[in-house]
Parts: C-alpha cells; sequence; structure tokens
C-alpha cells in the first residue's frame, strides 16, 4: 500500500508534466498560426540563409538592404529596392557600359543581371555559390547634388565598395566606389509589380533611384572580359577583378 507521501507527488508530478506539455502546445500553436519568427527552426529567406531582411525606413538602410540581398542571394528583396525610372550609370572608364551609354541601363536590366548572378546564370556564366558584399559600416548621408531634386525626399550616399563573387569555377573581386542617389516613398515612381504587391506612397519607406559606378580602373584586369571557359577548365588559382559595371554586364548577357 502506497504512504500518503507517495499519493501527494504523484499528483504534483503529473501536474507539472501536463502544465510544461501545454505551455510547449501553446508556444508551437501560436508559431504556426502567427508566422512569427522561430528561432529553433527559422524561415528560410533568399538562398536559404535565414535572418530577417532590415527595413528600408531610411537612405541607409537601403543600402543595407541591398548589402542583405546580395550577401543572402535574395531576388525578391532585391526587386523591392528600385524605382521604376531606375538608372545604373557605368563608369567613363569602364568598356562594358559601352552599350548603355546614355542612362540606358534600367530597372529591367538590373534584375535580369542579379537574377542570373544569384540564381540561374547563363551561358557564358554560372550562378554564383556564394556571394560576400561589404559597404561602409555608417554612411554619411548627403543632400542629392542632382538638378530639381528636393532635399526633403531625395538624398545620396557615396561608399566604399567590397564584394567578392565565388561561382564552380573562380573568384571575382570587386572593389572601389559607388554613388547611390535615393528617393522617399511618397516621392517615389515604383514599378507595378510592387503597386501590385501593395506598395505605395509612403515616407517612412525609400528606394534606389540611381546607382554610378565608380569600381573601374583606369587599366588592367577589369578593362577585359573574363576569359571564355570550356567543360575541361579548372577553377581559376587568382582572383578575377572586375569593376561592378562590368558583372552587371557580363550577367546581363546578350540582348
Amino acid at each position: 500500500m502506497p504512504s500518503s507521501g507517495s499519493r501527494r507527488t504523484a499528483p504534483r508530478s503529473r501536474l507539472l508534466r501536463g502544465a510544461a506539455a501545454a505551455i510547449l502546445c501553446l508556444l508551437l500553436a501560436a508559431t504556426l498560426l502567427s508566422g512569427c519568427y522561430n528561432p529553433f527552426r527559422p524561415p528560410e529567406v533568399g538562398a536559404g540563409i535565414s535572418s530577417p531582411p532590415p527595413p528600408a525606413n531610411s537612405p541607409s538602410n537601403v543600402l543595407r538592404l541591398l548589402e542583405w540581398a546580395y550577401n543572402r542571394r535574395a531576388i525578391a528583396e532585391y526587386g523591392e529596392l528600385f524605382t521604376r525610372d531606375y538608372r545604373f550609370g557605368f563608369s567613363a572608364l569602364d568598356p562594358f557600359g559601352e552599350a548603355y551609354r546614355g542612362d540606358t541601363w534600367t530597372r529591367e536590366d538590373e534584375m535580369i543581371s542579379t537574377r542570373n548572378l544569384f540564381q540561374g546564370g547563363h551561358a557564358t556564366e554560372p550562378a554564383a555559390v556564394g556571394i560576400t558584399l561589404f559597404l561602409d559600416r555608417s554612411f554619411n548621408v548627403r543632400n542629392d547634388p542632382r538638378p530639381g531634386k528636393n532635399p526633403r525626399w531625395h538624398k545620396s550616399i557615396r561608399t566604399s565598395v567590397s564584394l567578392t563573387i565565388v561561382d564552380p569555377t573562380k573568384k571575382t573581386v570587386v572593389s572601389g566606389f559607388a554613388n547611390f542617389f535615393v528617393v522617399r516613398g511618397d516621392s517615389a515612381v515604383l514599378p507595378q509589380e510592387l503597386v501590385d504587391r501593395g506598395f505605395g506612397p509612403d515616407s517612412t519607406r525609400w528606394y534606389i533611384e540611381r546607382w554610378e559606378d565608380d569600381t573601374a580602373q583606369r587599366s588592367g584586369p577589369s578593362a577585359s572580359p573574363a576569359p571564355p571557359r570550356t567543360a575541361s577548365a579548372q577553377p581559376a588559382p587568382a582572383s578575377h577583378r572586375v569593376s561592378w559595371g562590368a558583372l552587371k554586364a557580363i550577367y546581363r548577357g546578350p540582348f
């Protein structure tokens, strides 16, 4: 016959186990129903690396989102960065920009090139298997110096660039500087695809309206295309340096 102490202990033990199970069930249900970030099983983002994207709620943070999207090869978030009238300006030193003189590199070109880089590759260039991008640790935000740009809605940032692209055959390095011109959401011209997703005039959101490259060298490897690749080619032992504009043009591919 069990003692009175055993009778008191057993119900208490069952009660504690039941309470713990109930708390665990409630936490699991809340995670599943609300879609909250779960640190023990985070959702997949971009190329499968979990980490919530920074909000593009300031001129500085829109570049942090660009940095985040590159490092995670996150094409969906990358597409949220650019206005409909976005233009990329190649360096005057960059021969890869000859086909795009006169500000003809558009948001469409940007997305085709970057999608090939992040995900699909194309006929001559494989998709990246690793990307590391570092911009300045802190940004010096200035008024946009372009004519007709109201400083209330338009800002500019010049930042250093350190970008490394690893693909199955070689490593490509981009370094130098870049100039970004950003616009507040309530003055931005948005692409239809973002409007369809619920983006609209928003004073708390910023976008990239123009990007000017300053990573081309006056002479050297950045002025020459990457060597042609063959099925028997071995991985290059050394880094191949290009401008950011050249990288974009190479992954954009022929029209």
